[in-house]
């Protein structure tokens, strides 16, 4: 079992934790997470105590405990939801590009199709961008001030 400590102050050391929790038995471990980019402290820790009615007895104390001036946050940490790593983020290039690239044929392009494929009227239903321009406007080269062949 791990204990989370929620909104802790950014200029908080390991040692300012581990302070915290010594009255309550043994810490074995402290974890202070830091930003990838940046490298700075997230704003909270996991705590492992040396047996679990330490971790009980401290969550318990340190309700409405505060330090440097800020209330923390204590209890028991949630292990990671989702059921692994998280995966695209959302933004451009987000979920399982395999699958769409096997739903609509192009990598990287997303089939918008309503309704079932067997439908006569698919292509109707069907929103897709193209991956160029129209093929009914072509320009040449003079009308943007491209040098004449």
């Amino acid at each position: 079992m791990s204990i989370f400590v929620g909104n802790l102050p950014f200029r908080a050391e390991q040692e300012d934790v581990i302070q915290l929790f010594a009255p309550f038995g043994e810490v074995a471990n402290c974890s202070l997470p830091l930003e990838r980019d940046t490298g700075r402290k997230r704003g909270f820790a996991f705590i492992e105590m040396a047996d679990e009615a330490a971790e009980a007895a401290a969550i318990e104390g340190l309700q409405n405990a505060e330090l440097m001036g800020r209330p923390l946050r204590i209890n028991k940490a949630e292990p990671r939801g989702g059921g692994g790593p998280r995966r695209g983020g959302g933004g451009y290039g987000g979920g399982d590009q395999d699958s769409a690239q096997r739903a609509s044929g192009a990598k990287g392009w997303e089939d918008r199709s309503y309704g079932s494929s067997e439908s006569p009227d698919r292509d109707e239903n069907r929103s897709r961008r193209r991956r160029g321009g129209s093929s009914d406007s072509v320009s040449s080269d003079a009308e943007y001030g491209g040098a004449e062949g």
